[in-house]
């Protein structure tokens, strides 16, 4: 009994210290805290069945919570509209131990204003971040993206837990090899066709910016623009996105890259009928895309 009694102190500890983003101040105390809770869960998890049930005492219909041995590592959430005056009932029945946060989303009155503070409204009201992002690409094959971010201070906090910037690319574009290396801030890079994320630890109120350096791979006529998104991994809502193009390589044509009349890249017939392609580079065009597909579904029905 001294030892469970103990655990379960613990477990209040930890209760008090968790953020309404379910971090901890610190990253090595998350990770202390969810090995703790993982170890003394899977030491019962036996015969878990529980029912939590949360109620008001108005008009809106109450949530349950069911608890059982598939789902009893898994978090469950429930948002709860209130009026002015918010009172709860919590009540469970069944075997098994549950542990509930309560998060509390507020405004306040300022100078005669009201102004968002750590409330979901706001993320979607005002940015969370601040983000600029520029491009410089002056030559053909390479270019760089210049971004930089920082928290608004219409959040009200000093810092967030971890933050994702997922940053589109132009077409044709990919990450430079080894061009990002993970630090301090940067907990993880991760490339996608078409995107770079990064991992990061935290945002402050303090500006940090990333060079992003990027090769071509393909070339490609009328580029469109593309997006930048940083978000609060924990309250995705919490975002900003800006957008950014490449003015000159928006306005080159598909015959840029292949001479007077595109006739480099025109497909040539031989003397056995087949088609040949006469260009050797790298090009991405979109009037390809039709007669590609239309090849293909010829493919598939013909088996």
């Amino acid at each position: 009994m001294g030892i469970k009694a103990n655990v379960c102190q613990r477990l209040k500890i930890f209760g008090a210290d968790v953020s309404c983003v379910m971090v901890f101040p610190l990253t090595q105390d998350t990770v202390v805290a969810l090995q703790a809770l993982s170890t003394f869960a899977a030491g019962r998890s036996h015969g878990i069945d529980l029912v939590v049930t949360v109620e008001t005492d108005d008009s809106t219909p109450g949530v349950s919570f069911n608890i059982d041995q598939e789902n009893y590592l898994l978090h469950q959430s429930q948002e709860i509209e209130t009026m002015e005056i918010l009172s709860l009932q919590v009540s469970a029945e069944g075997q098994g131990l549950a542990l509930i946060q309560l998060n509390v989303f507020y405004n306040i009155r300022s100078d005669g204003t009201m102004m968002m503070k750590r409330g979901r409204r706001n993320a979607e009201d005002h940015e969370a971040f601040h983000l600029n992002v520029e491009l410089l690409d002056p030559e053909m094959n390479s270019a760089q993206l210049l971004i930089c971010s920082s928290l608004s201070e219409s959040l009200g906090v000093n810092s967030t837990g971890m933050v994702l910037l997922e940053v589109g690319l132009l077409s044709g574009f990919a990450l430079k090899q080894n061009g990002l290396q993970t630090n301090d801030l940067i907990k993880k890079v991760e490339t996608q066709p078409g995107k770079v994320i990064l991992y990061l630890d935290s945002m402050t109120a303090e500006e940090e910016c990333f060079t992003i350096p990027l090769v071509l791979e393909y070339k490609v006529g009328k580029v469109q623009e593309a997006s930048v998104v940083i978000y609060s991994y924990y309250e995705p809502r919490q975002r900003t996105v800006r957008a950014y193009r490449s003015e000159w390589r928006g306005n080159m044509s598909t015959c840029s890259f292949c001479g007077e009349d595109c006739d480099q890249c025109r497909p040539q017939e031989t003397d056995d009928g087949n088609i040949l392609s006469s260009g050797g580079q790298n090009l991405l065009m979109s009037s390809s895309y039709p007669a590609l597909l239309v090849l293909l579904i010829i493919t598939i029905f013909s088996v």
